[in-house]
């Protein structure tokens, strides 16, 4: 066998062979016939990824990939990030599982410490495995406070795939028969967006008034006999497509949710860790004290590549739980991986870069940045959004009507592929292309993946 050379991870992209590969192709058949469906979508033809290192990707067939998409967000430092692999490494040689919550260990109490003191006000803090987990965590948080179970959440949400995640989540819709009988958890009202309005308005802008009249929907059920105790909102949304609500939208939220009780909770695991700019994308909307939440919910980048969520809360909140322990005087609540050593070591290697790299994460944001107003200009974009490192470029039939091109966004990324660069096919209409690179992302592999992007959509 051929000996690979080490990945450096500044690699530009290169094809060997037409992917998906026959590797990629044997291996993703050998896997198909062993899983279970419920994690294969339409694609049964995926490259089979080998390694990767910084912003590139190999796949089985020894194809090099610009990765645009940092594996969901979650590779923030770049894959495989030295510092990361050193402290799993060294924590894997010390502790690899503690006991939950009967006795904790030195990690979880440093990485609790490290979270709390990033929350601010929100100074308590309790972690999770994934992001669905510390959503779960916080809606279950909030009915504890308010004794109401009911939910004000958004159009194009997504919180998760597991518990009250699922039921707060709007895109993708879940499986009816997986919901839970009886009314709806969740209130669903528009979400503010000033390219494609709720509304259908042409008003070359957003004064919030689908918000508006959504929330006469929250009111009627706050007057009604189950009213909502929480709403929770996601300072830009993600899976729906990159949608940039405006400054004034989580403060005004915030103001109306406080008048009726409610808890306010955002869930910033894709938008948190720096990846907007600020620390936290809700500090985006200026003044704290106007839209400060009162739980958060991170996670994905948080911890640099290893499997680690977190909910952070004002304290009084996050007491409430003191309440319900059990009979046997047991916690009220209990997971066989929390705090688990390997995720907590990489998540404390891996906050201190982040708070440190805001420049480098700066600098990758106006580099993309220079390159929007070439791919705004190409027949068939719609819209380009950008925030910080979130980025969506909308591809329509039709500029007038704006008609969701999915076909063409889905041919795109096929052949973006085809020529070595990974983006993310999103959008409630599937006809986004979203990007989210590392922050470490060298100069010269942004110019090649925006003369990839151009190359391609100019057909």
């Amino acid at each position: 066998m051929t000996r690979r050379e080490p990945l450096r991870g500044d690699e530009l992209a290169e094809i060997a062979v037409t992917p998906p590969g026959p590797k990629s192709l044997a291996a993703a058949k050998r896997l198909r016939r062993a899983e279970g469906a419920a994690i294969w979508g339409a694609e049964h033809e995926p490259i089979v990824w080998a390694r990767a290192k910084g912003a590139v990707v190999e796949d089985l067939d020894g194809n090099r990939y610009l990765d645009l998409t940092s594996g969901f967000g979650v590779a923030s430092l770049g894959h495989a990030a030295p510092e990361i692999a050193r402290a799993v490494a060294a924590q894997a040689r010390t502790l690899t599982q503690g006991l939950g919550d009967l006795h904790p260990h030195a990690t979880r109490e440093k990485l609790a410490r490290r979270l709390s003191r990033l929350g601010g006000r929100l100074s308590k803090v309790l972690l999770a495995s994934t992001g669905s987990d510390a959503v779960d965590l916080a809606l279950k948080t909030a009915a504890l406070a308010t004794g109401r179970r009911r939910v004000v959440a958004f159009q194009g949400a997504y919180h998760g795939q597991s518990g009250a995640a699922l039921e707060v989540t709007h895109f993708p819709a879940p499986p009816p028969l997986l919901m839970p009988p009886g009314p709806a958890r969740a209130i669903h009202i528009p979400y503010p967006d000033s390219y494609r309005c709720p509304l259908k308005r042409s008003c070359g802008g957003c004064d919030l008034a689908c918000f508006e009249e959504g929330w006469k929907e929250v009111e009627r059920a706050c007057d009604g006999p189950d009213p909502p105790g929480a709403v929770i909102v996601e300072p830009i949304q993600g899976r729906a497509g990159v949608i940039v609500p405006p400054p004034e939208f989580l403060p005004r939220l915030r103001e109306r949710a406080r008048a009726r009780g409610m808890v306010v909770i955002y869930d910033e695991i894709l938008t948190g860790a720096g990846r907007t700019g600020s620390f936290w994308a809700w500090r985006r909307s200026g003044d704290d004290a106007a839209a400060e939440p009162d739980l958060l919910v991170t996670g994905k980048g948080i911890g640099g590549g290893v499997a680690v969520a977190a909910l952070l809360g004002r304290p009084k909140l996050m007491e409430i739980w003191a309440k319900h322990l059990s009979a046997s005087g047991e916690s009220p609540y209990a997971s066989t991986y929390y705090a688990h050593p390997l995720a907590c070591a990489g998540a404390l290697a891996a906050i201190p870069l982040l708070e440190k790299t805001t420049e480098e994460a700066a600098a990758v944001a106006r580099a993309f940045e220079a390159a929007l107003p070439a791919l705004r200009n190409l027949g068939g974009v719609g819209d380009v959004r950008r925030a910080g490192l979130l980025i969506a470029i909308e591809l329509v039939s039709d500029p007038i009507s704006k008609a969701p091109d999915s076909a063409r966004a889905a041919a795109v990324c096929r052949e973006l592929l085809r020529r070595g660069l990974l983006v993310l096919p999103s959008g409630r209409g599937g006809n986004v292309l979203s990007l989210y690179p590392s922050r470490r992302i060298a100069p010269a592999q942004v110019a090649r993946a925006v003369e990839l992007l151009v190359e391609t959509l100019r057909g």
